[in-house]
């Protein structure tokens, strides 16, 4: 992939809502995402041939991730996308076990990792192309939409992902944290009264939660800044 020449920046640390709650729901939904698939080819009528095939892809697609995993643990993004001597990179295995749950789930971290790069053009058209059904993964998608064009300054287009992640999302922590993103970036596209609207909205919907906590702090600022 050809990466434009705004993309060659220094790589950002990540916010946690794009780095934490990426790889825990990617942790915590991988085995449901297997057994979702297995079913669904089942129920399709797959032949016994097919769901072997299946298996043992996902053991390869599964298999390749294990070995480069470290590359993810110690922020080793390049070399986690290209693969190492020996070794598939996240590109490839998305390409070549793109029918898999584990090549979902390289998709989902190759996006991340050209973020992690500070490559937020090549991570949405990752994005782009990902398709889940899991409403806690797909709402994972929508944030990381919303990163990257955040990192572009398009703070309008930001704050609709990260709306429409919140919507989606089932896990409550992660649509109150969502809804706190979209209003920070509807705040900094200078639609304070959206941003308003949503951090009461959080604070309401979601009391108790981390996502209100900061709600809360930015509507102190706002009212200190009138």
């Amino acid at each position: 992939m050809t990466q434009i020449q705004t993309e060659q920046s220094q790589p950002e640390a990540m916010k946690p809502d794009a780095t934490d709650n990426l790889l825990y729901i990617v942790i915590k939904y991988k085995n449901v995402l297997i057994g979702l698939l297995l079913v669904l080819i089942a129920i399709g009528g797959g032949t016994a041939f097919w769901l072997n095939h299946q298996k043992t892809a996902e053991l390869e697609a599964s298999l390749h991730l294990s070995k480069i995993a470290y590359l993810l643990d110690r922020g080793d993004f390049r070399k986690a996308i290209d693969g190492t001597p020996g070794n598939s990179g996240l590109k490839s295995i998305s390409v070549d076990y793109s029918g898999t749950p584990s090549g979902k789930m390289a998709s989902l971290l190759l996006a991340n990792a050209y973020y992690s790069l500070g490559q937020p053009d090549s991570a949405l058209a990752v994005y782009k192309g990902i398709s889940l059904n899991n409403k806690d993964l797909a709402a994972a998608v929508l944030a990381g939409t919303g990163a990257s064009h955040a990192k572009k300054k398009q703070y309008g287009d930001a704050a609709t992902s990260y709306a429409e992640a919140s919507e989606k999302a089932d896990n409550k922590t992660l649509k109150a944290q969502y809804l706190v993103n979209a209003a920070d970036n509807y705040l900094d596209s200078g639609n304070s009264e959206k941003a308003e609207e949503l951090y009461k909205k959080t604070v309401d919907d979601f009391p108790g939660s981390t996502g209100a906590a900061l709600a809360q702090r930015s509507l102190w600022q706002m009212s200190g800044n009138r």
